[in-house]
């Protein structure tokens, strides 16, 4: 597996070895926590460089992830394997491999531009608790019995429910054949992929539009409801569910509405709507999902996944309803590390719009990731922007270069106050300041 320490790949690797299949896997750069569970679960890692010879000759199948590029040296060497074995070694994308995986599965997909590893949980384990017992293949980990993990398999082996956080990047969840489709929200998101908001919407119609059968479901909000179904399947508009009467152990109006999707699955699939509900209160969140982080400075600390305007909002939305009724008048700061130079630049106007519910803003250099250096846009504007924005917030920016989280550990040290709330943000390696605290 290349690039096995991403949290798709890793959650497959986990997969196959449950099922007997001796795991190997590559990663570039250095070993993570993710990694090491890998290992001591005994799937051999080698990180660092990218090189044929990380590739085992003797391959059975090959999966990769489709961050690396085509010129990578061991995709090289996968397909170099591939054609002179003599053996049928199959190579493919993550998604294909989740695709063959599930094949004969009754799937459960849930998809949107935000939102969706939350849902995918909370079905999770409001389904456990009904007693249904599906596998389940994640975009982050959970706690489950004091270990983290993105794979869970069923206790029955006879089960054929699995659960799955299908994605849009790249038209990835074309690849698979779901019983049930439940829809979080339809965004602007992946626009270096996709060309605009009707783009996504056609993609998504695509996938909709796999539905074939009386048995299976389209579960959607109201305001998605411009998806158009086949005359074969069926659509449930799960607003009519009250979001007054769902408790959850997690703040935040969308995750009550990701919720309102999960109490909809429950009425599809004729479950105990009571236990449903417990299973959803049962839900204590997720990896890198307003995940408590501890005490440090006299500060509470959280980190969370959010990197699209629409999720910032959100994100400290919920953490604003969290302690409203704080008697010290909690002070919000947000931590902000920026994700992609196309989307920050697409999406600037609503990235300086999203910081309402923030009492202090720091913004970190722009997240690369996949992407080449781009001169027109910088963190630095969009601080001059917020500021512009909201005049009675202190905006700062931190020049946070080579992995050295230093500047930030030692501004917020200097600055710490017990009665601030402090939330890191991104879907960059803004998390590693934690390693240093």
């Amino acid at each position: 597996m290349i690039g096995i320490g991403g949290i798709g790949m890793s959650a497959l690797a986990r997969y196959y070895k449950s099922q007997g299949f001796q795991v190997s896997g590559s990663n570039m750069g250095e070993s993570t926590d993710l990694i090491s569970d890998l290992i001591k679960e005994g799937i051999f890692v080698i990180c660092g460089d990218q090189v044929a010879s990380n590739v085992p000759v003797d391959s059975d199948l090959i999966i990769y992830t489709v961050a690396i590029s085509s010129d990578n040296e061991e995709l090289i060497a996968a397909h170099h394997i591939a054609n002179t074995s003599e053996k049928k070694v199959k190579i493919l994308t993550y998604a294909e491999a989740l695709g063959v995986m599930s094949n004969n599965k009754k799937v459960i997909a849930v998809c949107g531009s935000h939102g969706k590893t939350t849902t995918t949980a909370l079905v999770y384990f409001a389904l456990r608790e009904a007693g249904l017992d599906p596998s389940v293949i994640i975009g982050s980990l959970i706690n489950i019995n004091g270990k983290k993990t993105n794979y869970i398999a069923s206790e029955n082996k006879e089960s054929e429910w699995l659960i799955i956080e299908a994605c849009e990047y790249k038209r990835s969840f074309m690849n698979y054949n779901p019983e049930i489709i439940m829809v979080t929200n339809i965004d602007n998101d992946h626009l270096d992929y996709f060309k605009d908001l009707d783009d996504i919407k056609n993609t998504f119609q695509e996938f909709v539009d796999k539905l074939n059968s009386k048995l299976n479901k389209l579960i959607i909000h109201q305001e998605e409801d411009y998806l158009n179904l086949n005359i074969f399947a069926n659509k449930v508009i799960c607003d009519q569910i009250e979001l007054s009467t769902i408790e959850l152990s997690v703040p935040g109006l969308h995750n009550r509405k990701n919720a309102q999707l999960v109490l909809a699955l429950s009425n599809v699939l004729g479950l105990d709507n009571q236990k449903i509900r417990i299973g959803l209160k049962k839900f204590m969140g997720t990896w890198r999902r307003q995940e408590y982080k501890g005490k440090y400075f006299n500060m509470d600390f959280y980190d969370d996944y959010a990197h699209h305007p629409t999720e910032i909002k959100a994100t400290l939305q919920a953490f604003k309803e969290k302690y409203k009724d704080d008697i010290h008048g909690k002070k919000i700061v947000a931590v902000f590390q920026p994700h992609l130079y196309s989307r920050t630049k697409i999406l600037f106007d609503d990235f300086v719009n999203s910081f309402s519910d923030a009492d202090e803003i720091i913004i970190l250099p722009i997240y690369a990731a996949r992407e080449k250096y781009d001169d027109s846009i910088d963190s630095q504007m969009l601080v001059r922007e917020i500021q512009n924005k909201f005049g009675d917030k202190n905006v700062t920016y931190i020049k946070v270069e080579h992995d050295n989280w230093n500047l930030l550990k030692d501004y917020l040290e200097i600055n710490a106050n017990i009665n601030k709330v402090v939330i890191t943000m991104g879907a960059g390696d803004v998390h590693h300041v934690y390693d240093i605290m």
